[in-house]
């Protein structure tokens, strides 16, 4: 067998993965009886190896394999969703800080708004010191003038903060991923903040080779950005991320850009970049006349201490295990299939840490790697070239073959990650097929350009600043590239993520590529398997919602403290009010980068229109431009069409409507200002605008009280959403009402007890009332005496932060109230 590996690393995965998706389902003895049948599988597979029976000596190293998988995962999933740290949170009290004591896992990062840290606590408030790692905690470091204080913070030191705990944010709609899991699989289970960074104490160094790496990231950062800075940051940005792997220098809009154009791969530190540096060295050891075999294990070992210095990302690790085991067989003078490499290498990273199994870097890695190995030997010729002919048209013939290669193993790499990217980013970017012709080659100028740049640096200034050159000019070059999606952005196409049986048939008909005799109607199936999960949209969506056989739909989305409500209307029409906001406002200079951070409306509004099926937005209404209303707008709009956008009372000064104006402007979409007594109909279904009255002064601040209100009316129902507003709107609103009829009401102002007043409601006398507000939300929503009232009128109650996203289905006469977590109530209209 040409893989043997492969009979370990299959199972191991396939193992791993099953028992972490499982994880909940198993009894927690599940893992040690796993583990004790493999000891026995493994007792049976050397048994029948030592009788010469090699067929059922593999079918017992397959089962051992794979039990020993599921025993590693089931082990490993509740390391990660169940760590110690989280039963000691739960002791604590709430919105309290405490002292934590623990090791920093990765140097601390610069942000818009302070700095972020991720520790593994050691301690909470001192009694746990000793008990070894107790979780992840990723904490927010608030404040301005911190860049003297963020280079102390480095990988591998323990330090002691006081920080406020809680736990990550979780989103119950449909189609958005559980992020909470995501960041535990990542070591991560709580988050914080800290009020500043004085606060963070540095109580001890870490370890020599911690220590040692650090020190060569920091050196890194301060002579690229001291040489690369005045030709321009961003240049700077990129050259950091090719030699180290830190990204934070990247502007977010040229980050998004790289990965719709598909070329951010070449940022992250993948085999190209460690197959480089490996030639460089081994150039070096030659150079010096040091054996091959000592310049082989020289290079490995260079190579092991650079995974240290590039942080250790999945594809960091795989690239690095990758050349150092090629790396030891050349030592040994003994080659293997890159295949079995491959397989040896996957399988020690799982059996290391099962959960990396679902990490969407580990994934892409080893899934472009495994596409190019196995299909490019399918795409192109590897026997002799032809001899003969001039030296021109020999090295013509070579070029040509070079660039069939490189086309070959992009393609591959394409058709292996398609329905991956589908899945993780909604997304195919097909202009990676054609950029990859420059960006390969333009990030092995910005490595070549940043390593030369750092050689010559302590010695030859004039040199240093010839390599930052190369390096900007390179870095430059593949930014620029990526922007081919702007002029054309049909090469980039977002599609809804497949379900799991598209995918797992894409892949099926992909394996059959494999065999000459099944190759034809095999691609033939991939191409037809392709279109669908490109054009299938929301027929084949993964946790599509079915659409709704009643002609409005209301969907209150759960995005934790703020607003996002998606009104989907007869004709296939839709509304989206709000799309909720995480962070503060955009200051009016418009600094820092706009949206940066969290961006909500990509990551979890898009996600939810998406699995609602809906492909284009006839309005999207601004109830008023606070910052958990209006912040996710900006990424709604890269990724919907907007015919028109609705606003209330103009406010000129603030950034984020000028922003918003802006990206309206260059897309030709309708801005108009609505008031009161404005309506619009879609077939039987009016949309009246209740409020705000005409302005009678130019506001310079959003006021609560200036929200749009919406009533939405199919029959006797009414669905009302009141944005913010208090008292003082709801008295605007109520000579507007009319009583008698059916009514769900959005809380205003998220159940505050400036609003919901008694004269409204008894005017309103709602039969359902929504809450949208964040779980153990700061601000107390809803508040106990606005319930109480609710309560007093017999009103049923659902709340984002219980139902998650909540469903209000109408035909004018019947309406059902659905959470996306299942709870369910059903009115009708009185005789």
């Amino acid at each position: 067998m040409h893989v043997p590996a492969a009979l370990i690393a299959l199972p191991i995965l396939t193992g791993s993965a099953a028992s972490i998706l499982l994880a909940d389902s198993f009894d927690p003895a599940f893992a040690f009886l796993s583990a004790c049948a493999a000891v026995v599988g493994l007792a049976a597979a050397a048994g029948a190896l030592l009788l010469e029976d090699l067929r059922q000596g593999a079918a017992a190293l397959v089962l051992t394999a794979l039990l020993t998988g599921l025993s590693l995962g089931a082990t490993d999933a509740r390391r990660a969703y169940a760590p110690p740290l989280l039963d000691r949170y739960a002791t604590l009290p709430a919105d309290v800080a405490v002292h934590l004591e623990g090791v920093l896992r990765e140097d601390a990062a610069l942000t818009a708004f302070g700095a972020s840290l991720i520790l593994d606590v050691l301690s909470i408030d001192g009694p746990d010191a000793g008990a070894g790692a107790l979780g992840g905690v990723r904490l927010a470091v608030a404040g301005a003038l911190l860049a003297g204080r963020v280079g102390e913070w480095r990988a591998g030191r323990t330090i002691r903060v006081p920080a406020t705990l809680r736990k990550p944010p979780v989103y119950l709609n449909p189609g958005v991923r559980d992020e909470e899991r995501a960041l535990a699989r990542r070591g991560i289970v709580l988050v914080g903040s800290v009020k500043s960074g004085a606060l963070v104490e540095v109580i001890r160094k870490g370890p020599p080779v911690s220590e040692a790496a650090a020190s060569v990231r920091a050196w890194t950062r301060r002579q690229v950005s001291g040489l690369m800075d005045p030709l321009d940051p961003k240049s700077a940005g990129v050259t950091t991320a090719v030699l180290i792997g830190d990204r934070t220098g990247l502007a977010r809009e040229d980050e998004r850009r790289m990965q719709e154009a598909g070329t951010f791969h070449v940022i992250a530190i993948s085999g190209g970049n460690i197959a480089i540096l490996a030639v460089l060295i081994l150039l070096a050891c030659r150079l010096v006349l040091m054996r091959t075999d000592v310049a082989a294990m020289v290079t490995a070992a260079l190579l092991i201490f650079y995974g240290s210095v590039a942080a250790g990302a999945p594809s960091v690790a795989r690239a690095v295990t990758v050349a150092v085991i090629a790396l030891a067989g050349r030592a040994m003078d003994h080659r293997g299939p890159a295949l079995n490499v491959l397989a040896a290498t996957a399988a020690l990273a799982v059996a290391g840490a099962p959960v990396v199994v679902f990490d969407p870097g580990f994934i892409l890695s080893f899934g472009a790697t495994l596409g190019i190995l196995l299909g490019v030997p399918l795409m192109v010729s590897t026997g002799a070239p032809p001899h003969g002919g001039s030296a021109l048209r020999g090295a013509a013939r070579r070029l040509f073959q070079a660039l069939a290669a490189l086309f070959a193993a992009t393609a591959c790499a394409e058709i292996a990650l398609a329905p991956i990217g589908a899945s993780l980013f909604s997304r195919v970017p097909f202009a990676g097929l054609l950029l990859n012709f420059a960006a390969i080659p333009l990030m092995t100028v910005v490595q070549v350009g940043g390593l030369a740049l750092l050689a010559l640096s302590s010695w030859w200034s004039a040199g240093a600043y010839a390599g930052a050159w190369i390096a900007h000019h390179g870095a430059t070059g593949l930014l620029q590239s990526a922007r081919l999606v702007d002029v054309a952005p049909w090469l980039s196409v977002p599609v809804a993520p497949p379900a799991a049986w598209l995918v797992a048939a894409y892949y099926a008909c992909a394996l059959l590529l494999i065999r000459p005799r099944l190759r034809r109607p095999a691609a033939w199936a991939l191409g037809t398997t392709a279109v669908v999960i490109l054009a299938g949209g929301h027929a084949v969506a993964r946790d599509a919602v079915p659409l709704s056989a009643a002609p409005l739909r209301v969907t209150v989305l759960d995005v934790g403290q703020g607003d996002a409500t998606l009104v989907s209307l007869p004709g296939g029409r839709a509304l989206l009010v709000d799309a909720a906001g995480v962070g503060p406002p955009t200051p009016s200079d418009g600094s820092p980068e706009p949206q940066a951070g969290f961006d909500i409306g990509e990551r979890v509004v898009i996600p939810s229109l998406t699995a609602l099926g809906v492909t284009r937005l006839d309005g999207l209404v601004i109830t008023h431009a606070d910052p958990d209303h209006i912040l996710g707008m900006r990424g709604v709009m890269r990724l919907r069409p907007v015919t028109s956008i609705w606003e209330g009372i103009p406010v000129p000064p603030v950034m984020d409507l000028r922003i918003l104006a802006d990206a309206a402007r260059s897309r030709a979409t309708t801005w108009r200002t609505v008031q009161a007594g404005d309506s619009e109909r879609f077939d039987n279904v009016e949309v009246r605008v209740l409020h705000p009255p005409p302005a009678d002064w130019e506001r310079q601040r959003v006021r609560n009280e200036d929200s749009v209100v919406l009533e939405i009316r199919i029959g006797g129902v009414s669905v009302i959403l009141p944005g913010d507003i208090g008292a003082e709107g709801e008295r605007a609103i109520i000579p507007r009402l009319e009583p008698g009829r059916l009514v769900v009401l959005k809380a205003p102002h998220h159940g505050s007890a400036t609003s919901s007043t008694r004269a409204m409601l008894d005017v309103l006398r709602p039969a359902a009332v929504i809450f949208s507000c964040g779980r153990s939300n700061r601000f107390g929503h809803p508040h106990p005496a606005v319930v109480a009232r609710y309560e007093a009128l017999g009103t049923e109650m659902f709340s984002t932060a219980e139902d998650g996203a909540v469903f209000v289905e109408t035909d004018g006469k019947t309406v059902e109230v659905r959470g996306w977590t299942g709870r369910r109530r059903t009115f009708s209209l009185d005789p």
